[in-house]
């Protein structure tokens, strides 16, 4: 019966091992917070805090269904364009190591913030599109 009982415990041990590998390896690739700040002028300031959950990231995609995006800015080493709708950010050298967080600041007309994101490494999307 002992051997019984250490072969189930090595067995549900294995599998908890494998569980734990696997929600790891198919998680999230980063994860964003937001802040909303209203301005005087009556638009928003919103700042996303991009972290990475492993992997490299040199791209930022966000699609805004309200095309409420009216400026950008991106940090140091980012490039990023918008056309209202949908916002675009890439780097070529200074890429999201995991744990350190990057800030996008986005000025918006509405606080309501319903954004589709994706990451992405140098050569593809990283994850799956996430909603904010």
């Amino acid at each position: 019966m002992t051997a019984l009982k250490t072969r189930a415990l090595l067995v549900l041990t294995a599998i908890a091992i494998l569980v734990f590998i696997s929600q790891s390896a198919f998680g999230a690739a980063a994860s964003v917070k937001k802040s909303v700040t209203p301005m005087e002028d009556g638009r928003y300031l919103i700042k996303l805090k991009v972290t990475s959950a492993g992997s490299d990231i040199y791209g930022l995609r966000i699609i805004d269904p309200e095309a409420s995006i009216i400026n950008i800015y991106a940090p140091r080493g980012w490039c990023a364009i918008t056309d209202g709708e949908d916002f675009l950010a890439r780097t070529f050298n200074l890429p999201l190591k995991s744990g350190r967080p990057v800030e996008f600041i986005i000025h918006s007309s509405t606080d309501k913030i319903n954004y589709t994101w994706s990451v992405s490494g140098k050569m593809k999307e990283l994850g799956k599109p996430e909603t904010l």
